[in-house]
């Protein structure tokens, strides 16, 4: 069994909700929190000049622009109180820079059009003035220009989710945070030009897979270099609590706290690569991976019979869930969600003993995760001992049900000349290689690195199939085609992550290859 390419992926909260794109109200919302954080950038840009810099603020923009999409969960009370103090933000910021200009007698350069909020401004005023704020953009930038900046946006997303990871390792990585000001504060000008949106777009996405490498080092420091492990799916009869999410220091602060009960701890959604680092398989508590797959939280959190922690920097669909059990360490709790402080884990442990836990629990089938170098090198070294026709790179780890059809079906045409290296399923071939890394970009791109030490990444024999659409997509395919990819195919993306047309767009100036069909898409690759 692999990680999501288990059929009841097609039942994913997408489907279980029956809305499959963003509403209006959130893509208003965005929008003027966009021009909000982007007047922001510019006076902390300003203030630069004049070497005063204001860390707080700009850590603040950078989680907001990581965080854009978790704005549905909050209340109307939430949405207006992050408003209040981005403005906040942005009023001082100007005062200041304003005075420094007088104190310097420089000339100053102040924006036009700054955005107005009042403390009377409630949530249906907000929405109006993005709808306002969104047709007048769009009228004013033609179809390249309006694709184009939501690419860029999509990668700045990438470039800060990024960063606030590495934020919990004391990493500020002030080079990535500067570059995102700039790209952000293009947007000021009443002139977009396309070469500048994409210049930026393109030195991010470097910047970008710079960062993961920095993450790969920080998390192999702080919890050893992950091995390839068996993760068990089983539950046992006993109290237990799900932690949810991505944020690996989270899980040590629950297990930290936890190691004095007799309380089960299961990982669940991108935590699965936490089993195969060595520090977190030395934790007795952590008795394995509970969940279907990292979209399906509707289903496994309405199935946990425990307490369950989100951990911070993470936007998940929960607007749907019964309330009452589920925690959160963000500085800002969705709404129903309880708030953990200064990590004092005792009201999750409370809820996880009051709740019913597992009466009987369950046997499943286990998961491998991590991977061997030496396994790697070895199915490395058969490629190249052989004439190879191609090395096909799949993954990663979100499968539906039609994308495990689509490769069942590649893996019956492959001749055996063909290779692959699947981060996305396992069809148990002597020409294919399984490495399950879940959704850790950080891990994934460090095996990335060590295939292409081997094969170029400008080989006309690599092939890469994307299967996975997310904040992180386009930056990471626009790294690989800068890096020299020539095959790069992608399937098709959730409206709720990627506009069908800013896709088609970005599929055409990138040349990428929209997944077809596995006959058509193999008579592509020489």
């Amino acid at each position: 069994m692999f990680y999501n390419s288990s059929n009841s992926y097609e039942y994913n909260d997408c489907v279980s909700r029956g809305a499959c794109s963003i509403s209006p109200a959130v893509s208003s919302m965005q929008e003027v929190m966009l021009i909000l954080l982007r007047q922001i950038a510019y006076y902390l840009l300003k203030l630069k000049e004049f070497n005063i810099t204001n860390d707080s603020i700009t850590r603040s923009v950078i989680s907001q622009l990581a965080l854009l999409d978790a704005a549905k969960d909050f209340s109307e009370y939430q949405i207006l109180n992050i408003f209040s103090k981005q403005y906040e933000n942005l009023i001082f910021l100007r005062k200041d820079y304003l005075q420094n200009c007088r104190e310097r007698d420089e000339q100053s350069q102040d924006l036009k059009n700054l955005l107005k909020l009042s403390p009377k401004t409630n949530l249906s005023g907000i929405l109006k003035k993005g709808d306002k704020e969104f047709l007048a953009k769009y009228k004013k930038l033609n179809s390249n220009k309006k694709y184009g900046a939501e690419i860029l946006h999509s990668v700045i997303k990438s470039v800060c989710t990024n960063l606030i990871s590495l934020y919990d390792y004391d990493c500020s990585c002030e080079y990535a945070s500067d570059n995102v000001l700039e790209a952000l504060n293009i947007f000021n000008s009443s002139k977009i030009d396309s070469k500048t949106v994409k210049k930026y777009t393109e030195n991010l996405s470097k910047i970008d897979v710079e960062l993961l490498k920095l993450l790969k080092i920080s998390q192999e420091n702080a919890f050893g270099k992950i091995q390839e492990t068996e993760v068990s799916t089983s539950t046992s009869p006993n109290k237990a609590i799900l932690v949810s999410g991505s944020n690996l220091n989270d899980l040590k602060n629950v297990l930290d706290f936890v190691k004095s009960y007799d309380i089960d701890v299961y990982t669940n959604g991108n935590l699965l690569i936490a089993h195969a680092f060595p520090y977190f398989k030395s934790c007795k508590n952590l008795k394995g991976h509970f969940g279907t797959g990292v979209f399906n939280t509707i289903l496994d959190f309405a199935t946990f019979p425990g307490a369950i922690l989100l951990t911070k920097n993470e936007a998940q669909n929960i607007e749907y869930l019964y309330r009452g059990r589920l925690f959160t360490t963000d500085d800002i709790a969705p709404k129903g969600v309880v708030k953990i402080t200064d990590n004092d884990f005792f009201p999750l442990i409370e809820s996880a003993l009051q709740a019913k836990g597992f009466a009987k629990g369950q046997q499943r089938k286990n998961i491998k995760v991590g991977f061997s170098e030496d396994n790697l090198n070895n199915f490395l070294n058969k490629i190249l001992n052989e004439d190879f026709k191609n090395l096909l790179i799949i993954g990663h780890s979100s499968l539906n049900t039609s994308n495990n059809d689509y490769f069942k079906k590649m893996f019956s045409l492959i001749p055996n000349s063909t290779y692959a290296i699947t981060l996305a399923n396992n069809p148990n071939l002597d020409n294919v290689m399984e490495i399950n890394l879940g959704n850790d970009y950080a891990q994934i791109y460090g095996v990335l690195q060590k295939i292409f030490e081997r094969i170029p990444i400008n080989s006309e024999k690599l092939a890469f199939f994307m299967t996975k659409c997310d904040v992180n997509s386009f930056s990471n395919i626009i790294n690989l085609k800068n890096e020299g990819a020539k095959n790069i195919f992608l399937s098709d993306c959730p409206p709720t992550l990627i506009n069908p047309s800013v896709l088609s767009a970005f599929n055409k100036d990138y040349d990428i290859y929209p997944i077809t069909t596995p006959a058509e898409d193999l008579k592509i690759l020489k």
